[in-house]
């Protein structure tokens, strides 16, 4: 029977192993919210401008409601959360 341990990562390698995930999910089009030295917060998309859509929708004499509550429900901001641990490993929710 083998016993293997398990290193924690170093301040530095954690911080690097951050700053590879953040980027990677930068190349594909989310934004950073906020960061800290092992988690950043990301997010893709905007919320939908309500006041806009409620104009069109007394313009269109409420056919524009359908498309408003759609993209109420399946548009706007999402977020992800990416976490690296004491052991080097990332997390990413979201």
């Amino acid at each position: 029977i083998t016993d293997t341990a398990v290193e924690t990562r170093t301040p530095e390698q954690r911080k690097e192993a951050l700053a590879t995930a953040v980027a990677s999910s930068v190349r594909q089009g989310w934004g950073v919210q906020s960061q800290t030295d092992y988690q950043a917060v990301l997010v893709k998309g905007s919320k939908p401008n309500h006041v806009l859509h409620l104009i069109l929708t007394l313009v269109t004499f409420g056919l524009w409601a359908i498309v408003w509550v759609a993209l109420a429900f399946i548009g706007g901001e999402k977020h992800r959360v990416i976490q690296v641990d004491e052991y080097g490993n990332v997390n990413v929710q979201g």
